[in-house]
């Protein structure tokens, strides 16, 4: 038998809840909401200290699906680019976004290479230093994506063009490109310069494309008040900006006021270009610039709000997702804290909604959640938009975790995006498939037996399915809840 909690909002907090999810309900805006990404990008780089910025915000905000990196020459070589955008993505646990390096063009390093080789972008010892030529990923990725893409340049356009030359019919599979050139005058920055070849080949090509520059006179000044509001922001994508940018050389950088928002504005123009005013250059390629002080302060404050990124990104239902302990059984209440900090916000989330759904807190619906999370953020995707195939069979309490998984990743049995494979001994186990990749992940064989010993030894003290015995169950559920970490319960298998 499982106990229940009846809440009758004797506090001001569920009360001000419910108020809340009734206008939520009404709303039209949110009634429209589908939780499906607005933008789906592949995002050019040099990665200089901008683009890490600018990746992060991109790579952290559920508006924005990032389908592909391909770095350039810049900042870096794009080998040297590869490497740091191959670690920086392991660093977050996405090391199923794909990366291509770009072709060398030989242009003479700038001044800033040297610093830029220094910035800690992640531990590059874990990249396996393989990875497609950019051409060929931006052509695969274009020819592969249902949606028309956004391509984002933070560095030359040399890979772009590249794949164009190759193929110019992938200029249909483009709805915009993105390019961030400052300097002095328009189309005479940096970007511009390393390779005008291709520069002038897409912005002849039709592609409707804004250049998108900053303004001597307003510039947005990285300063450490703005990093002070960044650390405010409770995500790994804020985290690793601050971290870098309050460590040298970066640090000394913006003590002397010397970085700017350059490549930053390409995130802000993608989610705010009302902002900016456009120059029209020619019927397809606008120069678009911040125009005075106050366009410029709503920038620094879209900056602030990309990284912070919508509280609702998952639900359909609440805005956000409730975390005070009034809303909680007494024996969850103290783990909200705990578990939400080491594991994340989407973790819980889906972990209450699934043992609601479960009728009890079971341990293997929270194997299914960490796994479902899991795949989620090897792809650094939403909800819905993965098919599982899950080999934990339909007897519990293995097959409990089917429900995990659903919760955790919106495939649902109603979606038609889950199944149980047949004929199988029933295993912790699934496939993972997001577009033309999949992956296996397993629970390892040692948490598989802590989870055995530790049922039997409830079995063996309670009784089979008794009271006592379930009140056990809970008690080990929610210390595998917070215990259990899914980077490192699951062996992960790339099937292709």
């Amino acid at each position: 038998m499982i106990r229940t909690m009846t809440h009758r909002f004797r506090f001001p907090k569920l009360l001000s809840l419910a108020a809340a999810l009734f206008g939520l309900l009404t709303a039209t805006d949110a009634a429209a909401h589908s939780g499906k990404a607005r933008f789906h990008i592949v995002i050019d780089t040099d990665a200089a200290a901008d683009d890490l910025r600018t990746l992060c915000m991109l790579l952290g905000n559920r508006e924005a699906e990032v389908l592909a990196v391909t770095t350039s020459e810049g900042a870096l070589t794009p080998a040297e680019a590869a490497l740091r955008v191959g670690a920086l993505l392991d660093g977050f646990y996405h090391q199923g976004v794909p990366v291509g390096e770009g072709r060398a063009v030989g242009t003479p390093a700038p001044a800033w290479r040297a610093h830029s080789r220094t910035i800690g972008w992640g531990d590059t010892s874990v990249v396996n230093g393989t990875c497609l030529p950019a051409a060929e990923l931006i052509a695969r990725t274009l020819e592969n994506e249902e949606e028309k893409v956004v391509f984002v340049a933070l560095g030359a356009l040399t890979n772009l063009s590249d794949a164009l030359r190759r193929n110019p019919s992938l200029g249909d599979r483009i709805e915009r490109v993105v390019w961030y050139d400052g300097g002095p005058e328009p189309l005479a920055g940096d970007n511009f310069r390393t390779d005008t070849v291709a520069a002038r080949h897409i912005l002849q090509s039709g592609i409707r494309t804004a250049v998108v520059t900053t303004h001597p006179s307003h510039p947005i000044v990285i300063t450490p008040a703005l990093l002070d509001s960044i650390a405010n922001i409770s995500t790994p994508y804020a985290e690793k900006i601050v971290s870098t940018h309050r460590s040298a050389p970066l640090a000394e950088l913006i003590q002397k006021r010397h970085l700017r928002a350059w490549d930053d504005l390409a995130a802000v123009y993608l989610f705010r270009p009302e902002l900016f005013v456009a120059q029209a250059v020619s019927p397809s390629v606008d120069i678009c610039t911040l125009p005075d002080e106050a366009s410029a302060e709503q920038a620094r404050q879209t900056l602030l709000s990309v990284l912070r990124g919508k509280p609702d990104s998952e639900s359909r239902v609440f805005y956000g997702f409730p975390l005070w302990a009034e809303c909680y059984a007494a024996d969850v209440a103290p783990l909200i804290g705990p578990a939400v900090e080491r594991h994340g916000p989407s973790e819980w989330r889906a972990g209450v909604l699934t043992n609601e759904l479960h009728g009890h807190l079971g341990i293997y619906a929270t194997v299914g959640v960490k796994m479902g999370i899991r795949a989620r953020e090897y792809f650094n995707i939403g909800v819905d938009d993965i098919r599982v195939t899950s080999y934990a069979g339909l007897i519990p309490p293995i097959s409990c975790m089917n429900d995990g998984l659903q919760t955790a990743t919106g495939a649902t049995l109603g979606h038609g995006l889950i199944a149980v494979a047949e004929n199988e001994t029933p295993r912790p186990e699934a496939l993972f498939t997001f577009k033309d990749k999949t992956i296996r992940l397993t629970l390892k064989p040692e948490y598989a037996e802590r989870i055995r010993r530790d049922v039997k030894k409830g079995i063996d003290r309670y009784g089979d399915l008794t009271e006592d015995y379930w009140q056990y169950i809970r008690e080990l559920a929610l210390s595998y809840w917070v215990a259990f970490d899914r980077h490192e319960m699951f062996d992960l298998h790339v099937e292709r």
